[in-house]
């Protein structure tokens, strides 16, 4: 039974994580940031320090951008697909590390019924096809999940699971940063609460994390000589104590209660099964393993909840325990005739109540109510209704004490999901995201010996899209009449509200020779060669 469960899970994560993946063109801010970071890596040999636009890029640790750079070399191309992969690649296999730990913990049914459930939530199958480094991340999470709980439990082996815990560890501070090391933390309060605290804090450990130091200082040291003390503050201290007290504009500041409305939005069709977990007795045998998880998801979640940066993204290690949560109540209860019918149907239920009053939000009166919402009308209303059926329909076969049909048809649905939504986003949502129209408008304008400009702002997706190494970022008006006044022909790409404050002031008339909006700018093309008295 366990290979049909991998040769399913392998079929599933194809289908979901790589279908479609090339598809759309890399968005601003964050792909194409990432995109072109990992190019400038590449083009100027610079593999210690990482650059974006000619300038030191001290916001992430280079690990990604190495992963990247060695599908990008293998490939032999630098395209939207090959950026991806790694993403895309991170997330099948986080797939199957999910379901070798719920093996490991329970039975191989449930880690098959996790690994379903992760693979099939909203959120995490949709983010691990971003040219994102979260997802990259949460799999060296995981797998230190793996090697701790594995060694914690069988002490012959300890040492062994322990050092490569440690290098997981160091590998996920390459990748994200410091944060990597939760993972002591959530095992530290677990074999506290166990009263088996000298299980897990010893000389094993010790050795564990004095390997993960090394690994990181074998890049650190280095960059941090390289980079001046400048970089080192940025990338120890202002990373670090930056994302906690929010003091930076870069951090994504948002309110307490932030993850405690989009987590539950973002793990469904499974997220009423976290609550319902917990309210149960797990039993003697699964104790341990429940207590496990709730250490997991609760540090994870309150960490990043009193922290006052917040980003869907970063609590995306939680996501394996809630899996894990939500498959070993869903399979105790299949196979407990007295409760299963009560408690899966009013789970359910209240899935399909949740659609429905999403399909509500997002008709006609919920556009007035909620403006925002009103560009996703077009692809989200028809998405919501075979969701909202599909629930339905998994609730009726559970009335009928089809426990496993209604499991099934659940997935099913949510995989049809996936692929629908990796098929529409690209061709509804490109034209008005993508900077590669506009890059190619600029590049039919201009001669290899002209130059361009950005006035006012920086967009990482016209740079990597006009394949230009470095463009200069005017900040003042005295640099720009220097510009209007050189004897070269220079293109500046401007936001139409600067443009109409500069005609005012300067009093020149320029003419806009191109013009598109993308995402919140309105752009426009003038050049200083192209404008009246």
């Amino acid at each position: 039974m366990r290979k049909i469960y991998i040769i399913i899970l392998f079929t599933l994560g194809m289908f979901i994580f790589f279908f479609n993946l090339g598809g759309r063109d890399l968005w601003d801010p964050d792909e194409t940031r990432y995109a072109l970071v990992a190019r400038e890596m590449r083009d100027s040999g610079s593999w210690i320090l990482p650059h974006l636009n000619g300038k030191v890029y001290a916001e992430k640790p280079p690990l990604f951008f190495w992963i990247v750079n060695l599908f990008v070399l293998f490939s032999g191309e630098d395209s939207e697909l090959t950026n991806r992969l790694p993403s895309s690649l991170a997330g099948l296999i986080t797939l199957f590390i999910t379901f070798l730990l719920g093996e490991r913990m329970f039975n191989a049914r449930v880690g098959f019924l996790s690994a379903l459930m992760l693979s099939t939530s909203l959120f995490f199958p949709q983010i691990s096809r971003w040219m994102m480094l979260d997802s990259v991340f949460t799999l060296f999470f995981l797998l230190t999940i793996f090697c701790f709980y594995s060694g914690y439990k069988n002490l012959e082996v300890q040492r062994r699971y322990y050092l490569l815990g440690g290098i997981f560890i160091g590998l996920g501070v390459l990748t994200k940063g410091p944060v990597s090391y939760l993972n002591i933390l959530i095992f530290f309060i677990y074999s506290f609460s166990q009263g088996d605290l000298k299980k897990f804090w010893n000389r094993n450990l010790f050795l564990g994390f004095l390997l993960s130091l090394l690994i990181i200082f074998i890049w650190l040291a280095p960059a941090c000589l390289i980079g001046g003390r400048g970089y080192t503050e940025r990338i120890i201290l202002f990373q670090t104590i930056g994302r906690l007290t929010g003091s930076g504009r870069h951090f994504h500041i948002k309110p307490f209660y932030f993850y405690f409305i989009r987590f539950p939005i973002e793990f469904l069709p499974w997220t009423f099964f976290i609550p319902f977990s917990k309210f149960l007795r797990p039993g003697k045998e699964r104790k341990s393993e429940s207590v496990f998880l709730s250490v997991w998801f609760a540090t994870i979640f309150l960490f990043f909840t009193f922290s006052k940066g917040k980003n869907d993204t970063y609590i995306l290690p939680l996501y394996p325990a809630s899996t894990l949560m939500a498959a070993s109540l869903w399979e105790r209860e299949m196979l407990s005739p007295l409760q299963s019918k009560r408690l899966i149907f009013g789970i359910m239920f209240l899935t399909s109540i949740f659609f429905l009053i999403s399909i509500a939000i997002i008709s006609g009166y919920g556009i007035k109510l909620f403006p925002e919402i009103e560009p996703y009308q077009k692809i989200s209303s028809p998405v919501l209704i075979y969701l909202f059926l599909g629930t339905l329909i998994s609730l009726l076969f559970n009335l009928k004490k089809m426990k496993w049909e209604s499991f099934l048809i659940l997935v099913i649905i949510f995989v049809f999901f996936h692929i629908h939504i990796s098929y529409i986003i690209p061709s509804n949502f490109n034209e008005q995201r993508s900077m590669k129209g506009f890059a190619e408008k600029v590049l039919r304008r201009i001669e290899p010996e002209d130059e361009i400009k950005f006035y006012y702002f920086l967009s990482t997706g016209l740079l990597y899209y006009t394949k230009k190494s470095l463009i200069e970022e005017i900040r003042n008006k005295d640099r720009l009449i220097e510009i209007i006044k050189s004897d070269k022909r220079i293109f500046i790409i401007i936001q139409s509200n600067d443009f109409d404050k500069i005609k005012r002031d300067l009093k020149i008339d320029f003419y806009p020779l191109e013009r598109k909006r993308v995402g919140r700018w309105d752009l426009l093309l003038i050049s200083n060669k192209m404008m009246g008295g």
